[in-house]
């Protein structure tokens, strides 16, 4: 699994991803975060220096450069001469156990799936499933906008039993993880980074799933899973999607089943995933935007 956020010599980073502006556009971000059901930014105001600060706490500082250029995205047009900084850091080793104790808890991210880190304890109901997944080198801790629309969408399709899934992008390895909670079957988590999926194979030994799930370190184009599963899940970016969409169509079992979940895709970039998947003859038939990000679901023709 990730180090532990209690040894100091092997705590993974922690970024930020903090924009400074003044209070009229904070306020723009903040309800449009809130109405989007993003509860994950942080903001206030440094009277000392009149500016408003809006920051999220980040896994990698890819997902931070994310964060900043999507925040940027929406507020650029709302902008009347107000002045806008967009930062990415590291936050210094000695702050990360408190900061991530502060601002990652249990949640409940989708009808049936609680994520929670290890320094928490947890009751689920009966027939919800709990992950734990503590902060760490790998993207994904189920706080993201792109993670959270996956597992409303994937838990939405577990309610048809049986069905076979492959996580594609894998990362921290809370999809596959929840997939194996969620009773899908032949499941598969691929990386193109083997460090990602030493972490993923990790995450699900302790949640006690590990003999449940094929991990595999490959591109995407490499991973020889030619009309294998009901359900693919690509939360990757949109360029990415858009380049590789014969591959993940051709993952699919041909079956009046199989589904294919996409994300990663910042909500300006959704119709234009959705023409590339749609040329190919696929419908898309759920959108969810939750922040800055769209999550979408396709069948095949």
């Amino acid at each position: 699994m990730a180090p532990s956020p209690h040894s100091h010599n092997s705590r993974p980073p922690l970024f930020t991803a903090r924009l400074e502006t003044t209070g009229r556009v904070a306020e723009l971000y903040d309800d449009y975060s809130l109405e989007g059901g993003d509860d994950q930014c942080t903001s206030w105001f440094d009277a000392d220096r009149d500016v408003a600060i809006i920051e999220y706490f980040c896994a990698t500082e890819s997902e931070a450069n994310h964060r900043c250029q999507a925040m940027s995205a929406f507020l650029k047009p709302h902008l009347q001469g107000d002045p806008l900084s967009a930062t990415v850091r590291e936050l210094p080793t000695e702050d990360w156990a408190e900061a991530w104790k502060k601002f990652f808890h249990a949640e409940k991210v989708s009808d049936r799936i609680w994520i929670k880190p290890s320094w928490e304890s947890c009751q689920a109901a009966p027939g919800e499933f709990i992950v734990e997944l503590d902060p760490g080198m790998s993207f994904g801790t189920g706080q993201h906008g792109t993670t959270r629309g996956c597992l409303q969408i994937m838990d939405r399709l577990a309610r048809t039993p049986g069905l076979s899934l492959a996580d594609i992008g894998c990362g921290s390895g809370i999809l596959a993880i929840a997939a194996a909670r969620l009773g899908f079957r032949n499941l598969v988590a691929i990386d193109n980074d083997p460090d990602a999926v030493r972490i993923a194979r990790e995450n699900a030994g302790l949640n006690g799933v590990a003999d449940q799930i094929r991990f595999m370190a490959a591109d995407l184009s490499a991973t020889g899973l030619s009309r294998s599963h009901d359900v693919v899940v690509a939360n990757i970016l949109a360029p990415v999607l858009i380049d590789h969409v014969d591959i993940l169509m051709g993952i699919l079992c041909p079956s009046p089943r199989a589904r294919l979940v996409l994300s990663g895709i910042l909500n300006p970039q959704a119709a234009e995933v959705c023409t590339a998947f749609e040329a190919r003859g696929m419908t898309v038939t759920e959108s969810i935007q939750l922040g800055e990000w769209t999550s979408l679901c396709l069948t095949l023709p």
